[in-house]
Order: structure tokens, then C-alpha cells, then sequence
């Protein structure tokens, strides 16, 4: 995969960072001169999260230091989402976004409201699921609950 795009969305809540999300940032800077990373709000990520996400000011600076590392060569701008498609549905300077097999319906909706207003349809770039060693899907919501089991385990 080159250098293809030149600017592709990415987006997500970010709460507990992974090889997923990893994945998904390098997929990104691999793909695009310029990277839009949309970092959900604390009042959206409350209504996706069935738990208490860290504040958005902390996910905000651990994704842009995983994204410093990963890419330190890449421009990157952040942005907060208050919604399901951010800037990707309205901002023609976006020409690509980058999901996981889970979220690419979410692109082919930004594709629909792309169109309504008129706009080129994003190219959609879909990276595969990140599994741990016992074959789990990885995800925040996944790693959240094996830290939380972990004290009960250790005190039995």
C-alpha cells in the first residue's frame, strides 16, 4: 500500500489504545498526505459506550501521541465528533476514509450524505480485524472488560 490519497479520515472514540487502533492510524498515514483523526466527544462517546470513557482531553493527547510515533513525518490535524460522520460528510477536501470491517457501514452512510449534498463519494479503505492470540476481537470495550476480570482472578 503507497501514498495514495491526499487527505483521509479516520475516526473513533480512542479510549483504551491497541494494535487495532494502531493498524488503523498506520493504514491512514500509509494511504494519505494528510490525516483527519475525528476523536469522539465525551457527550458523544456517552451515548456509544455502555461505561465511562476517559475524558476527551486524554484520549485527544494519547491518540496524538500514538500518532506522532507511528507517523512523525505525517500531517495530522484533530478534530471532535459530536456525530456519527464529522467532517468526512461535508468537507470535499477529504478524499478517503479509513474504517475497520466493523465500522465500514459508517463509511458507506458518509458516502450517502456525501451524495445528498452533491460531493464525490469517499474512496473507502477497509483494514481487517485485530484479534488477540485466543482469537477475541480486539476492541476497547473487549480489553476494558479482561483488566476488569483480572483483580477478581487475582483475589480467588
Amino acid at each position: 500500500m503507497r501514498l495514495r490519497f491526499r487527505c483521509v479520515a479516520v475516526g473513533g472514540t480512542f479510549d483504551t489504545l491497541h494494535s487495532g487502533h494502531i493498524k488503523l492510524l498506520a493504514t491512514a498515514a500509509l494511504v494519505g498526505e494528510r490525516v483527519w483523526v475525528g476523536v469522539t466527544s465525551d457527550r458523544f462517546a456517552a451515548s456509544l459506550k455502555r461505561y465511562a470513557v476517559r475524558p476527551f482531553t486524554v484520549r485527544l493527547m494519547s491518540v496524538r501521541g500514538l500518532m506522532d510515533l507511528i507517523a512523525p513525518e505525517r500531517k495530522a490535524a484533530y478534530v471532535e465528533l459530536d456525530d456519527p460522520y464529522g467532517p468526512a460528510a461535508t468537507d470535499n477536501q477529504i478524499d478517503a476514509i479509513v474504517v475497520s470491517v466493523e465500522t465500514a457501514p459508517r463509511a458507506f452512510e458518509i458516502n450517502d450524505a456525501r451524495a445528498r449534498q452533491g460531493m464525490r463519494p469517499l474512496d473507502i479503505v477497509v483494514i481487517s480485524t485485530v484479534r488477540d492470540g485466543y482469537g477475541n476481537r480486539l476492541s476497547s470495550t473487549y480489553l476494558r472488560s479482561v483488566l476488569e476480570a483480572r483483580p477478581q482472578e487475582l483475589n480467588h
